[in-house]
């Protein structure tokens, strides 16, 4: 028997109905279902919903060849929560939408049933996305080690700017006066990099972005790095300390520490239904390139 994960955290209304559809219509088609370990007690606590899962499942406990697929349920939020249940393991991950932008989590509720169609008869595309890793002092620190979208540095008091010092491997890139610094993967640059002016990338493009957040410099730009790009950052702050961010998981950091961030040797894989591809996204989601004149 075939057997596809759920994910999710918080269940509003749509998100809890795409859950039980997706549920139903899978156990129809003869497949199995494993539930993440928390969600299931969340199901059985607040919504007395026990469906028959399969199994359930903690983080790093699902393996290739066991499950199909990971449906995340929810928003991009819990989309990215989702990677730690998936990362190295080789499944892909399909996003179901149920909270706001959407973005990542592109499956809109009307098409429950024709995504679950698609899983069940394979006719779902694969993207590869590639994440960052990061390392303090030469060390992993487990929770915040990778990510999807953006590593972040960002200043812990709430006046003073930071002086972030840049490297690239041993050659000396900038100093950056700032709010802060947004290293991002493509996937992450329509996220916190683009509100910080970065530029929009492809998924498909290889590359590292670096987007000061508020410099206070009128010459300093967004940089877009080969992804093969070491970059190495030493921070100076008033309080001696910062706050370390990949993608929604921060810690507090010391200035002493010095900060490696470089490509991670795991992809993401992203499963997309046939008929969704980025740049559908980036009009309907993001509205880029909106303009009153192409609808006459």
């Amino acid at each position: 028997m075939k057997t596809v994960a759920v994910f999710a955290k918080k269940l509003n209304e749509v998100s809890l109905g795409c859950l039980k559809r997706m549920v139903e219509l899978l156990q129809e088609r003869g497949w199995g279902v494993a539930c993440e370990v928390k969600l299931a007690g969340i199901l059985e606590r607040e919504h007395g919903y026990v469906p028959g899962f399969v199994k359930q499942f903690g983080a790093g406990e699902l393996e290739c060849g066991t499950v199909e697929l990971l449906l995340s349920v929810g928003g991009d939020g819990t989309f990215l929560d989702s990677v730690e249940y998936v990362k190295g393991s080789g499944i892909p991950v399909l996003g179901v939408n149920g909270g706001r932008l959407g973005f990542l989590a592109n499956v809109r509720a009307e098409e429950v049933e024709e995504a679950v169609a698609c899983i069940v008869e394979g006719r779902y595309e694969l993207e590869e996305r590639e994440m960052l890793q990061v390392e303090v002092d030469g060390k992993k620190i487990p929770g915040v080690d990778y990510a999807l979208n953006e590593v972040g540095i960002q200043k812990a008091a709430t006046s003073s700017l930071l002086k972030i010092h840049a490297y690239i491997g041993d050659i000396y890139l900038t100093t950056y006066w700032a709010d802060g610094l947004v290293v991002a993967t493509p996937t992450g640059s329509t996220a916190y990099s683009m509100s910080g002016g970065g530029p929009i990338v492809s998924p498909d493009c290889r590359n590292v972005i670096l987007t000061p957040i508020c410099p206070h410099n009128l010459s300093m730009r967004p940089l877009v790095l080969p992804s093969d790009a070491e970059v190495v950052l030493k921070v100076e702050s008033r309080s001696g300390s910062f706050i370390l961010s990949t993608d929604s998981r921060c810690l507090p950091m010391s200035d002493a520490c010095r900060l490696i961030v470089r490509r991670n040797g795991v992809k993401l894989h992203v499963a997309n239904l046939p008929g969704h591809n980025y740049y559908e996204t980036l009009r309907n989601k993001l509205k880029w390139g909106e303009d009153r004149r192409n609808e006459i």
